[in-house]
């Protein structure tokens, strides 16, 4: 005697819930990795409508305050950056170096939220406003990160 066979519809059934599951599991942005109290000023940055981009001058691969050069953002270009600075993957892991090469400061309606320098060489921010007093990782290596790199980079040239 055979064994009744399933009808092909339910393997088909099958393989458009794995279709549809994969990408959405796959595309979903990655939990927080890192300190909690990081938070209000990376993945959960409050609204602001100003931003400062800072070129940082290094003495010795150290930065000592020095900045070289800003350039300020409002409006639409504003709420992108800090859209994309929301959606960094942030890390857990440590930092080896900490050389800033940059600094963001964020603002609403010309108060500070938060100041932190970012490094590259080591994926790593460092908050000077607040003092959080040790540095959060991020993937500046993979797509998000390298898109935040571009427009500080592009900030700067010319």
């Amino acid at each position: 005697m055979s064994q009744p066979r399933k009808p092909k519809s339910v393997h088909v059934l099958i393989f458009l819930l794995i279709l549809c599951v994969v990408p959405a599991v796959a595309g979903r942005t990655q939990r927080f990795r890192g300190p909690k109290e990081f938070l209000p000023y990376t993945r959960n940055l409050p609204r602001i409508d100003k931003i400062e981009l800072l070129k940082l001058e290094l003495k010795d691969d150290r930065w000592d305050g020095g900045i070289t050069a800003s350039k300020i953002l409002k409006g639409d270009e504003a709420q992108r950056v800090a859209s994309l600075w929301r959606r960094q993957t942030y890390t857990s892991n440590l930092s080896a170096c900490h050389e800033p090469a940059y600094a963001i400061k964020f603002y609403y309606r010309e108060e500070l939220i938060a100041y932190a320098s970012v490094c590259w060489s080591c994926n790593s921010i460092f908050f000077i406003t607040p003092d959080l007093h040790r540095t959060q990782s991020f993937a500046g290596g993979d797509k998000k990160g390298e898109q935040l790199s571009e427009i500080f980079r592009l900030a700067f040239t010319g």
